[in-house]
């Protein structure tokens, strides 16, 4: 373990070695500017409350296109594992969907909606086929899956109890996965979508304001905060999928079905 963290941080080292190799050879601090002073600018935005504001707002709408992403695409998934015909009326606009470019989405997506909805919009697009395609796999009856159903059967337990207890649980782990790489994914698009659609508070807005102002610290300042942050809430999603995974009480096999269907 340590020298697999030693090794991250070698990779780390050398990202910022190259950074400040071609700050220097380029010599041109309003187009790279050096990583210190990136990080010195990072901390001057950090104690303001329109950068705050922002970054909340952003998170704000992340929380809710993944949320939308997940309901849709868990309940889309499910019912796909079960019909056929529903998942092959679904494969289609999946596969249009992975093949479209965000840029795609967003432009037309300016047409139809306020700043403040286009970039949750685009990334309920982006994301949901993620988490379907997560739970089709999670729900579908597998070896194991039709297996596990058998045996609670002939034990006469169908219905909610066969899913919560023998479906739900050997979904999880597929749904976890989508989980994570959707809500990877949903801080990438909502800030594109900002950065295009320029609602009042984002982080993107603030992004693409110091663009326009050749503000090239500030971008990258905003850009570093927007990694960190999404980083943070990234490994905590992923804590939080650990936790639930490893619950006792969503373990299934023979004797855990025995025991909790027991009279």
């Amino acid at each position: 373990m340590t020298r697999i963290k030693f090794c991250k941080f070698i990779s780390l080292f050398f990202l910022v070695l190259v950074w400040y190799v071609f700050s220097g050879l380029m010599n041109a601090p309003l187009i790279l500017p050096f990583p210190h002073s990136v990080l010195f600018r990072l901390l001057e935005l950090s104690v303001t409350a329109v950068f705050w504001k922002a970054f909340a707002f952003t998170f704000l709408r992340v929380i809710i296109s993944f949320f939308i992403s997940l309901v849709s695409g868990f309940l889309l998934g499910f019912f796909a594992a079960d019909s056929k015909s529903f998942q092959a009326f679904l494969e289609f606009p999946l596969e249009l969907l992975r093949t479209t470019p965000v840029i795609a989405v967003i432009l037309p997506a300016l047409f139809w909606f306020t700043s403040n909805t286009v970039p949750v919009f685009v990334a309920v697009i982006m994301c949901t086929p993620i988490i379907i395609t997560a739970s089709k796999n999670g729900f579908e009856h597998n070896t194991e899956n039709i297996e596990k159903l058998f045996k609670a059967k002939s034990r006469g337990f169908t219905g909610f109890y066969a899913f919560r207890y023998i479906r739900l649980p050997c979904a999880l782990p597929s749904l976890a996965s989508g989980a994570e790489s959707a809500f990877g994914l949903s801080w990438k698009v909502v800030a594109a979508g900002e950065v295009l659609s320029i609602p009042r508070y984002a982080a993107g807005s603030l992004m693409q304001k110091a663009q326009v102002h050749i503000e090239s610290s500030d971008v990258l300042a905003i850009t570093l905060a927007l990694v960190i942050i999404s980083y943070f809430f990234e490994k905590l999603l992923k804590l939080i999928t650990v936790f639930i995974l490893r619950d006792k009480t969503i373990q299934t096999d023979e004797n855990n079905i025995e025991q909790t269907f027991s009279i």
